[in-house]
Order: C-alpha cells, then sequence, then structure tokens
C-alpha cells in the first residue's frame, strides 16, 4: 500500500496462480482442488478490494493457471511492469533444492527487478 500512496502513477496487479495438479486420470481430485483455488481466489481478490478500496482504480486483480514462476514473469511483461514483488516462505538451502522456489525463479528469469519479501 506504501507504493501506492508514494507514487500516485504506481498501478498495481495482483496475480494469483493456480498450479494445475497431475493426477490419474480416474479421480475428480484435481477438479475439486482447482475449483477451491479459484473460490480461495475470489475471497482473496474481494479482500483485497476492500483494503484497498482508495486505489481501486490503479489496481486490478487477476488470476491465471500455470506455474507460479513462469506465469508471473510473463504477466509482468505483458503488464509492462516496472517492479515484481514476490513472497518468500524463508525456506532454507535443502527445501529450496528438493521443492524449487518460486521467488528464487522469479529474480533469475525477469527482466525486471524483482522484491522479494517475507
Amino acid at each position: 500500500m506504501q507504493f501506492l500512496e508514494k507514487w500516485p502513477e504506481c498501478r498495481l496487479t495482483a496475480l494469483y496462480v493456480i498450479v494445475p495438479m497431475t493426477l490419474p486420470a480416474d479421480t475428480l481430485v484435481p477438479v475439486r482442488l482447482e475449483h477451491e483455488e479459484r473460490e480461495l481466489a475470489e475471497r482473496l481478490k474481494g479482500e483485497m478490494a476492500e483494503r484497498f478500496e482508495a486505489f481501486a482504480p490503479r489496481m486490478q486483480y487477476r488470476v491465471e493457471r500455470g506455474l507460479a514462476a513462469d506465469e508471473i514473469v510473463r504477466v509482468a511483461e505483458e503488464v509492462q511492469a516496472d517492479l515484481i514483488i514476490v513472497g518468500s516462505h524463508g525456506k532454507k538451502a535443502v527445501d529450496r533444492l528438493f521443492m524449487g522456489s518460486v521467488s528464487t525463479a522469479v529474480v533469475h528469469r525477469a527482466k525486471q527487478p524483482v522484491l522479494v519479501v517475507r
């Protein structure tokens, strides 16, 4: 919110990425999970709309489907972002080695500066 307050020309695109799950074809789990993810995304959109109501004309909220780092970088290029702000869970090196890190991937792939916050 501080960015929006300090710089009146600042625009914010909030992005929620639904990561597709690969499970056997005879299960209904992916459909349920994606439906739940979409419901969560809509609930978060409502919360953000309330919290940032004063800045509504300068905000957009998007829900995309794909690999998180890829979608973040793609959308940032599409909206011509000057800065990407991405969260980090503060995983240890061993966790990143096995699970990867969205924030690390964004830092390495993005053309724009990336601010990583906990």
